[in-house]
């Protein structure tokens, strides 16, 4: 009952999913929702970038490495946009060092394999925060 309360006191949020791994995608969708908010994915960081020139989003959580255009395209898109969402990074490697993709303008970068749990209370806190 009590996460009842709290996931209607919170602006729900507009949120896109973007990795190649349908099973991410998936799983990470259902925590959002779990919450309260509204998710939109996208297995590409160009049709990613193809939905954000039609839809605001509050917060994009991005793969690095996907075929068709990068979580690096994405997040340089977002740099290009007036109203920008909160852009967060997850990555199972080390295609590019954690410090380089925060001074980019991503908010956070979470390592793979992680938790879905965690990593979405952990931008939950930081965007409210």
């Amino acid at each position: 009952m009590e996460r009842d309360i709290y996931v209607d006191m919170i602006k729900k949020l507009t949120v896109l999913i973007v990795d190649d791994d349908p099973d991410i995608l998936d799983l990470l969708s259902e925590e959002f929702k779990c919450h309260g908010h509204n998710v939109s994915t996208a297995k590409s960081g160009n049709f990613a970038i193809d939905l954000l020139k039609r839809q605001e989003f509050d917060i994009v959580l991005s793969d690095f490495r996907m075929p068709n255009g990068n979580g690096l395209s994405v997040l340089r898109f977002i740099n290009s946009m007036e109203n920008r969402p909160k852009f967060f990074f997850m990555s199972g490697g080390a295609e590019m060092g954690i410090r380089e993709c925060l001074q980019e303008g991503a908010t956070l970068f979470f390592l793979k394999p992680i938790s879905p749990n965690f990593l979405v209370s952990q931008i939950l806190k930081n965007h409210y925060c």
